[in-house]
């Protein structure tokens, strides 16, 4: 019977690790704490154009509407290849890449080189957001349910603005200890609205996922 326990417990074991190293998703209550103040639009401080740091193809918009992040995409295209790839040139844009829309491009040697923009929002000014200030740290809320929120950490350091994620699969052992762990199909961590626990999470760098951008 010894060896019976000890090998389930051994299964056990193994797969609890296993299924903590799979938990890729973290969510928030709001923090039960009057150090934490809600606010709804973003300080104009923060207002401008930026890219990102190794990537300028990169590129991030911040105004009182919200946050928005441009991909963008360059097609060189050959001038001896234009008709064979059925694309033209018309005023200030090229044609017959993105369909009825034509896009921006430079003429280098005989080299067009065109330019796709991809844009999506990572922050909107809308009922589904909100953000709260924490010793000049902001915290962007992302609604998912009524009460669990996605969270960004933003702050700004003269030209540079720093975007911070929490990413579970690198969580130290004084991380996980602090949030709890739902069992779900689709295991993921909760940060609960307690003032002490969000507080330890911030002092123990739960925001891990570093990126910079530069301001224009």
């Amino acid at each position: 019977m010894k060896y019976i326990f000890l090998f389930k417990f051994i299964i056990y074991w193994t797969c609890s690790i296993y299924a903590q190293k799979n938990i890729n998703s973290i969510y928030f209550e709001y923090p039960e704490s009057n150090d934490f103040t809600t606010q709804k639009v973003l300080p104009s401080k923060f207002y401008g154009d930026f890219f990102k740091l190794h990537d300028s193809l990169i590129n991030l918009k911040l105004d009182s509407n919200g946050i928005f992040i441009s991909h963008n995409v360059v097609f060189p295209i050959p001038k001896e290849e234009m008709k064979v790839l059925q694309t033209y040139i018309k005023e200030d844009s090229i044609y017959g890449i993105k369909s009825n829309k034509g896009l921006p491009f430079k003429s280098i040697n005989d080299t067009i080189y065109a330019l796709l923009s991809q844009q999506y929002p990572i922050y909107s000014n809308d009922s589904l957001s909100s953000f709260m200030v924490f010793e000049d740290q902001v915290f962007l809320f992302n609604k998912t349910t009524d009460t669990l929120h996605t969270v960004i950490k933003l702050s700004l350091h003269q030209d540079t603005l720093v975007l911070i994620e929490s990413d579970p699969s690198i969580f130290s052992d004084s991380i996980i200890s602090n949030v709890h762990l739902i069992n779900h199909l689709n295991p993921y961590y909760l940060l609960s609205k307690s003032e002490k626990k969000w507080k330890t999470f911030i002092k123990n760098k739960g925001f891990n996922d570093t990126t910079l951008y530069l301001k224009k």
